[in-house]
């Protein structure tokens, strides 16, 4: 039987108990009694102790997941956060820190290398003093005082300090220090100082750490330790350690002993405590009341703890620690003091480290016209503006230059006496009171002042006046209006010859009446050198130049008309003249303007001569921002045609044959540089100016008394081209030699030889002159290359007719060959055309003369010239 089948067959017996029968059997088991379980006691503690665990378990579980959740999203932001920081700073500088509203003049110079910095030039604190010094300047152990105390690893970390950060950290809870220990080091300091950034808050601390850290990847340590020095606080108004120096010891940095530089190093943890000339008394009002803050008495054991750092770190030896210790010490305010020195000399010092360069100076001066200007004000409340107002003031020159040139101007024996006797430049003179002298006689020395300027209208020097520069603001002959002075003959260039060029009325060799234009007081106006009235006769226009005859200049002037030639030389070239002078005739034939003009007006007027046509505007300021670092003002030398690129060079030409043979200017012949330019003097020799140009820049001398008088007169010779010769001659052979010799040509100006007959380009049947004349090509209106056509004969008899006045006799067709004393000729000798200057003939010319004292800006002063064969020279 199959397996399956048993199985089945069993299952279907009556006797194989089914489920109802094993239901009844489950049911009479359950019935049956059970045997009972013993309970285990359990500790009611012991189950409140576990689930206390397990609940706190979970607890700081779920916390540190919290934690660890946040941590990373704090962190991240916090990442974020500092990134920010290090790309707020990566780019920061001294100057940028600076702000609030003291006012700062940067200016871009070159390094040693050649390349362009800034450089701070002067800080304008509000309520504050401050006298800037560079770090070579302030001693070793005066550096090492402060270092030592302030931030003694300050030469080897890089902006903090973090040992020192974290031990002052920790002394705010655990005191090892009897005082505060400050984290702050000098670089750190530097930056809370220049940012006035003092937030007590984490952002602030993040801010200024990675600012320190930028900044010395930026800066040598010199260079930062020498920002903190000169801005450090020492007290009131009194700040950085030129300022401390002269205020408590009455001497330069440079001169401090080491115990006083202790002294000084003490002072800045807390001013108001350690200042030597602090006192608060209880009662201010009496000074019997007890003393409450003794600035002395408290910097002492400051000043030794000072002297301890500079031990401890190698900087003195025991023996001097001991010393210095008890070294006395002779305060400005102590009675020792002021018996050893009178008042007047602190004073002195004070002012003479106070003293702005000519470089702030002539910065100063342009600001000051354009905020008056522009907002309205008198020239006092301009400067103040400028002093507090928060603005940053950016200039460009040439530091090198205007250093060299400040030290031949220190002096004027450097200059005047390479050829003049002292006697001829000082003077001792009795003038004042003016209009009735006291019979005390003063010392007067002539005064000589520079200024030199690039194409681009960039002042790269000036320097207003000779010897030790003693004040701010004074007396400066280079750029301050004030103290313009006359032009004499320079007015001849940007007046009637450059107008005869520009309009195309003249050219080169265009011949020119040798004779005066109007009648004053029964006489021929003006005269020539010497009182002598002109020959009559003519003269070509390049020679009338080179000679600088006035009458020549006159006829130019009158010819054209005194109100187009004014209008050209102001609004063209520039030149500053007085609107009463617009249709007067002196002005511009002999420079003798109503008010003067500074030389940088005068130099700039020359600027389209050298540069193609192109004038740009003299300036010093590049740009001014205000306190929210907005540009208010830009200069880029207002750039314009000023005449034609034909006209320029024409011009150019012709001031070249001034400074040669047989001009007026043969003393400023350069061996690596063509120069060109123009001499100037003024009646009886009182002003003398000359303003030459290469092609690397336009510059000029002005050389005089401070007085007109007849007691205070340069030599009768002119010394204006030997003046520029020996102020800047030596600095363009050193320092411009690799650079363009002479001017670029202009290639469309005609370049040929000239007909000596008629002036004009000659022809080829023409008598070729020695002289290679400049002509403009572009045909206008009024002008059109003059070319000879070869007929001479009625030229040459009409030159031979009014040679004869000239007391000429003989010599080629057109030349004038000179008869001895005769006004006004020209010693052409037997070379065709050829003129030179001989005999008496002399062109000079004098204006007015002013009473003894008066100012020499003033119309009365002529703006003639003078000069003359007959005394070995010819200017004019």
């Amino acid at each position: 039987m199959p397996f399956t089948a048993a199985i089945l067959t069993t299952m279907n017996d009556k006797n194989f108990p089914t489920s109802r029968h094993l239901e009844a059997a489950d049911q009479e088991v359950y019935n049956l009694p059970q045997k009972k379980k013993k309970k285990k006691k359990r500790s009611k503690i012991l189950r409140v102790f576990k689930k206390l665990i397990s609940v706190i378990t979970a607890t700081l579980l779920s916390l540190t997941l919290v934690i660890i959740i946040t941590g990373t999203i704090v962190s991240t932001a916090l990442t974020v956060y500092v990134l920010k920081f290090m790309d707020d700073s990566t780019t920061v500088t001294l100057q940028d820190l600076e702000s609030g509203s003291n006012t700062y003049i940067y200016a871009e110079v070159k390094d040693e290398n050649g390349n362009d910095q800034l450089e701070m030039v002067r800080e304008f604190t509000v309520g504050m003093q401050r006298i800037p010094v560079s770090i070579d300047r302030i001693p070793q152990h005066v550096r090492d005082a402060f270092v030592y105390t302030e931030d003694e690893r300050f030469y080897v970390h890089e902006g903090v300090d973090y040992k020192r950060t974290f031990s002052a950290f920790l002394n705010m809870f655990l005191h090892f220090y009897d005082t505060e220990q400050g984290g702050s080091t000098i670089t750190q300091q530097l930056v809370k100082n220049l940012s006035g950034d003092d937030e007590h808050s984490p952002q602030r601390k993040i801010r200024e750490i990675f600012s320190a850290m930028q900044l010395e990847k930026s800066y040598s340590k010199d260079e930062i330790l020498e920002e903190y020095l000169n801005y450090i606080g020492f007290g009131g108004p009194i700040n950085g350690i030129q300022t401390a120096s002269l205020e408590y010891f009455g001497k330069s940095v440079d001169e401090l002993s080491i115990p006083e530089a202790a002294v000084l190093a003490a002072i800045p943890k807390s001013p108001e405590e350690y200042g030597p000339q602090v006192e608060y008394r209880q009662d201010d009002n009496d000074l019997t009341s007890p003393i409450v803050v003794d600035g002395k008495a408290n910097n002492k054991p400051r000043q030794e703890y000072v002297l301890y750092q500079m031990y401890d770190n190698g900087s003195i030896s025991y023996d001097e620690y001991q010393e210095y210790m008890v070294a006395p010490l002779i305060f400005t305010d102590s009675d020792e003091y002021k018996a050893l020195h009178p008042e007047s000399e602190l004073e002195d010092l004070k002012n003479k480290e106070e003293a702005y360069s000519w470089v702030l100076d002539n910065i100063l001066l342009e600001a000051r016209d354009w905020f008056a200007e522009t907002y309205d004000l008198d020239e006092d409340t301009a400067l103040e503006k400028i002093y507090k107002g928060g603005y940053k003031i950016y200039t460009k020159y040439d530091k090198k230059m205007q250093t060299y040139v400040e030290d031949r101007l220190s002096n004027v024996d450097n200059v005047l006496g390479e050829f003049l006797y002292p006697y001829q430049y000082n003077k001792t003179v009795d003038l004042k009171p003016f209009g009735n002298p006291d019979g005390v006689p003063e010392e007067y020395s002539a005064h000589v002042a520079f200024v030199a300027i690039n194409y681009q209208g960039e002042v790269l020097c000036a320097v207003g006046n000779t010897g030790e520069k003693k004040g701010s603001l004074v007396t400066n002959y280079a750029c301050k209006k004030d103290n313009g002075r006359q032009v004499g003959s320079t007015i001849k260039p940007i007046a009637g010859y450059g107008y005869a060029i520009e309009s195309g009325k003249f050219h080169w060799g265009s011949a020119i009446k040798d004779s005066g234009v109007m009648i004053v007081d029964g006489e021929w106006w003006p005269k020539n050198y010497g009182g002598l009235q002109g020959g009559g006769g003519y003269v070509q226009l390049w020679d009338g130049l080179r000679q600088s005859k006035n009458t020549i200049s006159a006829q130019l002037v009158h010819q054209l008309g005194p109100e187009e030639v004014y209008d050209f030389t102001t609004e063209k070239l520039g030149l500053r003249m007085d609107k009463v002078e617009r249709g007067l005739e002196s002005p511009l034939v002999l420079g003798a303007l109503t008010h003067g003009t500074t030389l940088e007006n005068l130099v700039n007027a020359y600027l389209p001569y050298g540069n193609q046509g192109m004038q740009y505007d003299a300036h010093f300021i590049t740009k001014i921002e205000d306190s929210n670092q907005q540009v208010i003002y830009q200069n880029d030398g207002n750039p314009r045609r000023a005449v034609s690129d034909e006209t320029a060079y024409v011009m150019n030409r012709l001031m070249k044959n001034v400074v040669g043979v047989g001009g007026t200017a043969p003393e400023a012949v350069l061996p690596n540089k063509v120069v060109v330019g123009k001499t100037g003097t003024t009646q009886d020799f009182a002003d003398e100016c000359f303003v030459g140009l290469t092609p690397d820049f336009a510059s000029g001398i002005t050389v005089g008394f401070e007085y007109i008088s007849p007691y205070l007169e340069l030599p009768n010779m002119v010394i204006s081209a030997k003046t520029w010769r020996s102020v800047i001659g030596n600095y363009i052979i050193e320092n411009y030699g690799d650079t363009a010799y002479d001017f670029e040509k202009v290639s469309s100006v005609i370049e040929a030889p000239m007909c000596s007959s008629t002036g004009k380009i000659a022809g080829s049947y023409c008598p070729k002159s020695s002289i290679i004349g400049y002509w403009k090509s572009q045909v206008t209106d009024n002008y059109s290359p003059p070319y000879c056509n070869g007929g001479h004969a009625s030229q040459a008899t009409t030159q031979t007719t009014t040679s004869a006045a000239d007391g000429t006799s003989g010599g080629s067709a057109g030349g004038n060959a000179s008869g001895g004393a005769a006004t006004g000729g020209d010693a052409g000798g037997a070379a065709a055309g050829g003129d030179a200057s001989g005999g008496a003939a002399a062109g000079g010319d004098a204006g007015g003369a002013a009473a003894a004292g008066g100012d020499a800006g003033g119309a009365a002063a002529a703006g003639g010239d003078a000069g003359g064969a007959a005394s070995g020279f010819a200017e004019y």
